[in-house]
């Protein structure tokens, strides 16, 4: 029935000319890049804030095309010419198809363009059509059981039921590539994703092995729609020594080695920033004054979840998949009182003590050939 999917995007339309075409081409390509990985066979039609897809597979493809980030809705549609007998007709026809005895409905229409008639004479016309050729049904324009939507754009008009609410956000890859410390917990999984849906390319960095994070990864690319880059290392001789030396500071030291790493990264990368999944006050690390001597190591270092309560993150986690795959064991290094206020000064003389500089080094031999 449906041979058209609609695509809208809310944000990308606030932008300046110059950065909206930037933004809706990067978009499109997305799209593109989606559709031809799932094998469909499609068209697009562009018009002023819209991408319309033609496809005979409509309602499958609007559905792949949900996590897409910058769309704010889908829907599958039936195309027709903007003529008011074309849309009635058309109307007429989908209303049989959906409406059942003692059904309730309103017809909505909106326009863009020039046109003879205004969108309610089409309300009117279709509904008082569908009143006469289906028996018992009703108008019910407050709260009807079914809503019939009209979109008409220039010459175009589109006739379809349902809005399928998109993730939004910036399509992926229009604000720069930013390096991730992923540990397979709820925290950095979800500062992922929410860097990704603000436009930005993800790095992952992982302290462990890659198959800690299989999941994880394979759920955030749903969202992106690409294959994110993943550098592993084998931390624990590193976090061994920390431990023996660190004593109270041992989480502090061992975030801002971490952050050392991430850091190497992102220059060969090129990345504009390191993300983590830190916010205030979860753990002994993550306190202000620990927090502003972690960060001395880098900057900038974003902190997507920084506000967020842990229920606040767990919700998100769970709407976007990560939170079944999410491992929330508990590090055997972490000490039994771990300092909840630090120095720089303090902190340095122990990564000195420590060989912070030389461990990283070695750790990061071989590195560009990942």
């Amino acid at each position: 029935m449906f041979d058209t999917v609609i695509v809208r995007y809310g944000e990308i339309f606030l932008k300046s000319e110059f950065v909206r075409k930037k933004f809706e081409k990067e978009l499109l390509r997305n799209i593109k890049f989606r559709l031809k990985n799932s094998g469909f066979e499609f068209k697009f039609i562009r018009k002023r804030h819209r991408i319309y897809i033609k496809s005979s597979n409509a309602e499958v493809m609007a559905n792949s095309l949900r996590n897409v980030f910058g769309i704010v809705s889908i829907s599958p549609a039936i195309q027709t010419n903007a003529e008011i007998n074309s849309i009635r007709d058309t109307a007429v026809r989908f209303a049989e198809s959906i409406l059942n005895k003692g059904d309730t409905f309103a017809i909505i229409t909106s326009r863009s363009g020039e046109h003879e008639f205004k969108s309610q004479d089409i309300n009117s016309e279709i509904g008082c059509e569908i009143l006469k050729r289906i028996k018992d049904v009703s108008v019910n324009l407050d709260n009807p059981e079914k809503r019939i939507y009209i979109e008409i754009r220039d010459d175009l008009a589109f006739v379809f039921d349902k809005k399928i609410p998109g993730v939004g956000g910036l399509p992926y890859k229009t604000q720069g590539r930013v390096v991730v410390l992923v540990s397979g917990g709820i925290d950095s999984s979800v500062a992922a994703w929410m860097m990704a849906k603000r436009g930005c390319e993800l790095i992952g960095v992982h302290l462990g092995s890659e198959e800690e994070i299989k999941n994880i990864m394979e759920v955030l690319e749903r969202y992106t729609g690409y294959k994110i880059k993943i550098y592993s290392f084998e931390y624990d001789n590193i976090l061994e020594r920390i431990s023996d030396i660190a004593g109270k500071y041992t989480c502090i030291v061992c975030k801002r080695a971490m952050l050392r790493i991430a850091s190497r990264i992102a220059k060969m990368e090129n990345a504009s920033g390191i993300v983590t999944g830190e916010n205030i006050g979860q753990v002994a690390s993550q306190t202000l004054k620990n927090l502003k001597v972690i960060s001395s190591v880098y900057s900038p270092i974003y902190r997507p979840l920084i506000g967020m309560d842990k229920d606040e993150i767990i919700k998100i986690a769970k709407k976007i998949g990560v939170y079944e795959f999410s491992t929330s064991k508990s590090c055997r290094y972490v000490p039994g009182k771990p300092a909840t206020t630090s120095k720089l000064k303090k902190i340095e003389e122990i990564e000195n003590k420590i060989g912070i500089g030389d461990l990283i080094e070695k750790l990061m031999k071989g590195c560009q050939n990942q």
